[in-house]
């Protein structure tokens, strides 16, 4: 075995060289990776949220009904969704709803889903 077995300062810097053009072509993407995980995990709560509400009509036996002023506090959402919805959604106290559509905005994309009955199940359009 060689005793002065080792890196050299060049492969050294090689290396460090390497890692400083890598992470300045990655962090610089971070924000946007993040704010693109916000803007789905915000989607997938509002999909979830409206999965949910033909068992909640059902289970509490009561008409529940969705409207622009009504649905942050029905669906329990963040202030950072804004929601659009041009005609009623009604979820009978028997679970049943007849669909609908409502459209979405997150930072300044809209995006529509259509409610397909008997139970609203969302689909993103």
């Amino acid at each position: 075995m060689n005793p002065r077995a080792g890196f050299t300062l060049i492969e050294l810097l090689v290396v460090l060289m390497i890692l400083g053009l890598t992470s300045a072509l990655v962090l610089p993407r971070l924000p946007a990776i993040y704010e693109r995980f916000q803007d789905k995990s915000a989607q997938e709560q509002l999909i979830q949220s409206l999965s949910t509400l033909s068992l909640k009509a059902y289970t509490r036996q009561q008409t529940i009904t969705l409207t622009k002023e009504s649905a942050p506090a029905v669906l329990g959402l963040t202030n950072d969704l804004n929601i659009r919805i041009d005609q009623p959604i009604v979820y009978q106290a028997n679970g049943v709803c007849l669909g609908g559509r409502l459209s979405f905005e997150l930072d300044g994309i809209t995006r529509q889903l259509e409610l397909l009955p008997p139970y609203c199940e969302p689909r993103v359009m």
